[in-house]
């Protein structure tokens, strides 16, 4: 016992002897060198400065702890500092488990990291350089044993800057904390971790779980609370055209991830959140009135699955969304805003601004997944709510509108794009236009329908965006339509639209009076079969439509005006190609009524004023059909003035090529002394009184017109004359005197034709034509006009009297009775009588009546003197001797009875009185016998004998209105 006891002893002094030595070297040897050793090292290879306030060894618990350590930059800037540092060896490891701590402790670390100009790091030069022919270890595949008790990991500030870029970057986190306990590569059970961190603007990062090394496992918890983006903006700056002003990011997820054999990852519970974001123009005097602003983004219920490839997200909700900008000419601000100016250089792509060659650019974003990556996501709805958008331009007046509220949703959105998703939006423009739409739309196929609703539109808000050749302004109206929209492939297939324009006014620019205004022009029924090409409109009611037709002085005509030239022939080419590509379209309007409507028509470019108005206008056109063959039926009544009736009635195939019509247009009961400035200008005299009865009818076949015009006037009197140098030069009053009946109505038809293909066509012109040649017809030809109204063909003009003879003859009876007839249905006609001579032959006849005289004087019987027998040829030759002419041998008896009569003169008074006894004949036969009025037929005595006129035996008829 005592030899056991003694070598026990012997050995136990060994061992105390030992680690009392162990002891002494740690604290005199070990401890002092660390102490020592560690700046030198540290100066010598890494030429840096390293002050500790003590490194220190426990030689009971096998721990080593280094206090106060400070770690200098060469220039003396710290770059690495803590409050204390330890590794505690655990005895586990002599036990062949591998290494075992049982703790790692790093305490308020302090750590400056810095990009230098350069491009290199404040801590490149403690780098070791890379060994260019180290053999590669291979790679077990395994993990070394290793066990850490408890991890402790206590950042209190670690600043990161960038000296490299044009403005420096800086940022910086706070009471960064990692707690690990049992962190293991030998046990596969999951161990808990806990990782917290605080940015510099106060945002926090949480990260909760377990975490299985062996297993390549982890799973737990990390929420992101209060990140601000102003330093995610700080870093982006340079690359940016915007200000990040505020904005707060908040992020919240389980996950379960493993990286063993395969990566695959899982998320469940996330929720991501934007708030107060505010984004402004980095330059505010170029770009104002610009911003971006949102009171906040939220998605909830996000979970993916990377083993599945899957994404889904229970809701989007982007909510106060409000979004300020402009647009002048090419510029967009917000784009400006988001993107940079566009197009300023144009030798140079829009991306070399963002930093091409600059190396710590962003790199470039890659293309989108298409559907084949094998991604699936899911969107239960994604939502907009209490949005808001001003934006001003020079395409609406007023300028700014402001859209506000702005909601919209859609629901069941899947990538790839299949099924149904629902969708709605509804918004609010300048507190007065209601914009709203709803449906469905199939993802995959793009099909679906789309039903929306537009109230409350003001139409002048459009005026910037009239052609510029057009001179005139929308001056009011509202636009309000209710329809739907089916789609296909994404591309509109029908539209079907009710709706209308309600108190809608246009007006030439510069004046105040509108051009045209209508109360309510609605549409029912609209149909527009994009596929098929049809259009069909299945009624176009019209209420209280005010149309006005001015020409101004200078004759241009108001409706002419609204263009201020005309489009370019290419333009119109353009327009013409575009319209006609693939099938012709069909067209249908079964019905269009029209009610309570008027034109306002004024004339100022006469020397007296004209204006009137066709009001009451009420009717309808059926049939409108581009289908061939149709024919569109035409029914419009109405008044002039509110007293005289006025129709169009008829038929009218506008889409024929060439398009015809037959249409009637009546006016019953117009009062022409309305019609005063269109007489006084053309036919220089006012208009007293009378009544206008008008029946047109038109037809247009083959691009000829025809039209046959009846005019029925009643009681027409002519007024006072008026100055105009378009008068036409036509004895008026006698035309009307010549169309006037008995019963004081003038009634004519009068036929018209014309070419419309014809570049000198204009149907005013060839109906004003029209009438003219009819009065002037009847004025040049009035007998024959008169004679036409009984019946006859007879020349009623000349009445013809045997040479010398003063009565009526058979032949002139019976021209009298139907001239007679005649002038009884024209009762302000007057009959001017003129006596006719023969100078030559009512002369000599004359002579022969006063020879014959002195014959009978001297006892020759009548039956002598009437058959100029011997009797009468020895009176001649007696009567020839007595004159004692010397040459009677040499003359013929013809000769010598002229001498005869020669010698017996005849004056002109006799003459005259001879023509004057015919006239009084004829009118004598005409008041007598036919029982015409006295004041009807006039004698025109002649004082006097004209030889020009004097070449007719008889009586000349003229006419007098």
């Amino acid at each position: 016992m005592r030899l056991g006891d003694e070598v026990l002893g012997k050995i136990f002094k060994l061992l105390v002897g030992l680690y009392l030595t162990y002891l002494a070297l740690v604290v005199l040897v070990v401890i002092p060198a660390a102490n020592l050793l560690a700046p030198k090292l540290v100066r010598d290879y890494l030429h840096r400065e390293l002050r500790t306030n003590a490194i220190l060894v426990n030689p009971f618990t096998l721990a080593a702890e280094v206090r106060g350590a400070r770690l200098l930059e060469p220039d003396g800037d710290q770059f690495l500092a803590f409050d204390k540092a330890a590794v505690n060896l655990s005895l586990g490891s002599l036990l062949g488990k591998g290494l075992v701590l049982d703790e790692v402790e790093l305490r308020a670390l302090r750590l400056d990291l810095r990009r230098l100009p350069d491009g290199s790091y404040n801590f490149s030069d403690m780098l070791p350089p890379a060994a260019e022919d180290a053999p590669e270890e291979p790679s077990t595949g395994e993990l070394p044993r290793l066990t850490i008790g408890h991890l402790v990991l206590e950042a209190q500030r670690i600043d990161l800057t960038d000296e490299a870029r044009e403005k420096p970057f800086t940022t910086h986190y706070n009471s960064i904390d990692i707690n690990v306990r049992d962190l293991t590569t030998v046990v596969a059970d999951g161990k808990p971790y806990r990782f917290d961190a605080t940015g510099e603007d106060g945002g926090q990062l949480h990260w909760r779980g377990t975490i299985s090394l062996p297993d390549a496992r982890s799973e737990g918890t990390l929420a992101l609370e209060g990140i601000k983006l102003d330093t995610g903006w700080r870093f982006a700056e340079p690359w940016l055209e915007f200000r990040v002003d505020d904005g707060e990011i908040h992020l919240r997820g389980d996950y379960t991830v493993s990286w063993g054999d395969a990566f695959d990852a899982r998320i469940s519970a996330g929720e991501f959140g934007l708030e107060r974001l505010a984004l402004t123009p980095k330059d505010a005097a170029a770009l104002p009135d610009t911003a971006v602003r949102l009171r906040s983004l939220g998605i909830t219920g996000i979970s993916a699955d990377v083993a599945e490839q899957s994404v889904h997200v229970d809701d989007i909700l982007v909510d106060g969304l409000d979004v300020a900008g402009w647009s002048e000419g090419t510029r967009v601000s917000l784009v400006e805003m988001l993107a940079g100016p566009q197009g300023a250089d144009p030798n140079q792509p829009a991306t070399a601004a963002a930093g091409a060659d600059d190396p710590n650019a962003p790199p470039a974003a890659t293309p989108a997944a298409t559907d084949d990556s094998g991604w699936r996501a899911t969107i239960d709805s994604a939502r907009l709510a209490n949005a808001a958008l001003r934006w001003r331009s020079e395409y609406t007046d007023p300028a700014l509108l402001e859209v506000t509220p702005i909601s919209a949703s859609i629901r069941n959105i899947n990538w790839p794009l299949q099924g149904e998703a629902p969708l709605e939006l509804a918004l609010r423009i300048n507190d007065t236009t209601d914009f709203s739409l709803g449906g469905a739309l199939e993802l995959g196929t793009g099909a679906g329908e789309i039903n929306y609703q537009l109230q409350g539109l003001p139409l002048p808000w459009f005026n910037p965006n009239l052609p510029d050749a057009l001179h005139a302004r929308i001056g009011d109206g509202t636009l309000g339509v209710d329809g739907s929209v089916a789609l296909a492939q994404f591309q509109p297939t029908r539209v079907a639209l009710d709706g209308g324009i309600e108190h809608f006014s246009g007006s030439i620019a510069g004046e105040e009076e509108s051009l045209t205004s209508w109360d309510s022009v609605r549409w029912q029924g609209l149909d527009v079969n994009i596929a098929e090409r049809h259009l069909k409109l299945n009624r176009l009611l019209i209420d209280n439509y005010q149309g006005r037709l001015h020409i101004a002085e200078d004759g241009s005509v108001n409706t002419s005006n609204v263009w201020r030239e005309e489009l370019e022939g290419s333009e119109v080419q353009a327009v013409a190609v575009e319209a006609t590509k693939g099938p012709a379209w069909r067209v249908e309007v079964p019905e269009i009524l029209l009610s309570d409507s008027a034109i306002d028509f004024k004339d100022e470019s006469l020397p007296i004023p004209f204006r009137t108005v066709i009001g009451e206008l009420h009717g309808q056109v059926t049939g409108i059909d581009s289908a061939p063959g149709a024919s569109a039926q035409v029914d419009i009544r109405g008044t002039v003035d509110g007293y005289a009736p006025v129709s169009l009635v008829g038929s009218a195939s506008p889409f024929e090529a060439p398009p015809a019509l037959d249409l009637a247009l009546a006016f019953d009961g117009v009062d022409m002394a309305l019609l005063s400035p269109y007489s006084g200008t053309y036919a220089g005299r006012t208009i007293e009184r009378g009544l206008l009865n008008l029946q047109l009818h038109y037809g247009l076949q083959d691009n000829r017109l025809k039209g046959d015009n009846k005019v029925l006037i009643d009681q027409l009197k002519l007024g006072a004359e008026v100055e105009s140098d378009k008068a036409v030069d036509l004895p008026l009053d006698l035309a009307l005197a010549l169309l006037t009946d008995l019963n004081g109505v003038i009634d004519l038809q009068v036929p018209v034709e014309g070419d419309v293909n014809d570049p000198q066509f204009d149907i005013g012109s060839v109906v004003a034509k029209a009438f003219v040649n009819l009065i002037t017809k009847a004025v040049t030809a009035p007998f024959k006009l008169l004679a036409n109204l009984v019946g006859s063909e007879a020349d009623l003009q000349r009445l013809a009297f045997p040479v010398g003879v003063t009565e009526v003859q058979p032949r002139a009876v019976e021209k009298l009775v139907t001239l007679a007839d005649a002038l009884r249905q024209r009762p302000q006609l007057t009959l001017v009588i003129y006596g006719r001579l023969n100078l030559a032959a009512d002369r000599k006849r004359l002579q022969e009546q006063a020879f014959e005289a002195q014959l009978a004087e001297a006892g020759m019987a009548q039956a002598d003197i009437e058959s100029h027998g011997e009797k009468y040829i020895d009176a001649v030759d007696r009567r020839f001797a007595e004159l004692d002419s010397g040459d009677g041998e040499a003359l013929s008896y013809t000769q010598r009875y002229d001498r005869v009569l020669a010698s017996f003169p005849v004056s002109d008074e006799a003459l005259l009185l001879l023509a004057q006894a015919r006239a009084v004949a004829v009118k004598e036969h005409l008041v007598n016998v036919e029982g015409l009025a006295a004041d009807r037929a006039v004698i025109e005595q002649a004082s006097t004998l004209d030889p020009e006129k004097e070449a007719f035996s008889g009586v000349e008829l003229d006419l007098d209105g």
